[in-house]
């Protein structure tokens, strides 16, 4: 009877440890979905605001174009069901026309043209080389210039791969939202000059109509135009 009795508490105990192993388990992962859905909860707010900052614009102008048409189709007359067709017909077009009314006010402006860069090669092994380049003010909207032939220098930049003084990356055009050009020399070897004048590294060189700048041996005059 006392080895049934001793067998039976060390049974009692592994129930009860059991027990309170899966309770304390259980617990943990109340407190892990928890904390999940309150990480994802932030995780969305955050996506949220940074799809708003991305689209917010174009958003506000739609709701707001929205909600002029249902104002405007509210207060147009409706046609009852005895109207003639022509009346019926008459009645229907008005909310093209209402709507066509909307202020441009209320829709997303445009900021400045960006100008395209005319080149003019004055000096060196490409001299009367002309090339239009047409920088804007995205990220990846860089009119690069330097010795390399690889195709953003190509298609959307300046090669001036006989120049031997000039650096692979010489430097590159950039813009700015309010439609300025900029000139910014990425760290060449023999460095860009305005005149006598050398440009710092990774400093923006506002760049004026008929400018001259010299990169290597290529003294390069720049016309800048409005696209149209």
């Amino acid at each position: 009877m006392t080895t049934s009795h001793s067998s039976m508490s060390v049974e009692d105990y592994l129930k009860s440890r059991c027990i309170e192993i899966a309770s304390d388990i259980t617990s943990q992962a109340n407190k892990m979905e928890k904390q999940l859905k309150e990480e994802m909860k932030e995780a969305r707010k955050e996506l949220m605001g940074v799809h708003e900052d991305c689209v917010g614009g174009t958003a506000e102008m739609d709701i707001d174009e929205g909600e002029n048409d249902k104002e405007n189709s509210s207060s147009a007359p409706k046609s009852s069901s005895s109207s003639s067709s022509s009346t019926a017909s008459t009645s229907t077009s008005k909310p093209s026309s209402i709507s066509s009314s909307v202020p441009r006010s209320t829709r997303k402006k445009r900021g400045p043209a960006i100008p395209h860069v005319s080149v003019l090669i004055e000096s060196g092994p490409h001299t009367n080389l002309i090339a239009v380049l047409k920088p804007t003010a995205a990220k990846a909207g860089f009119a690069y210039v330097g010795r390399s032939t690889g195709k953003k220098f190509r298609e959307s930049g300046l090669s001036l791969h006989k120049d031997l003084e000039v650096s692979t990356t010489h430097g590159h055009f950039k813009a700015s939202k309010d439609g300025s050009i900029y000139f910014v020399d990425t760290g060449s070897t023999n460095g860009t000059f305005v005149g006598e004048e050398q440009l710092e590294e990774g400093s923006p060189l506002l760049i004026k109509d008929g400018a001259r700048i010299r990169c290597g041996a290529s003294m390069m005059k720049l016309t800048l135009t409005t696209p149209e």
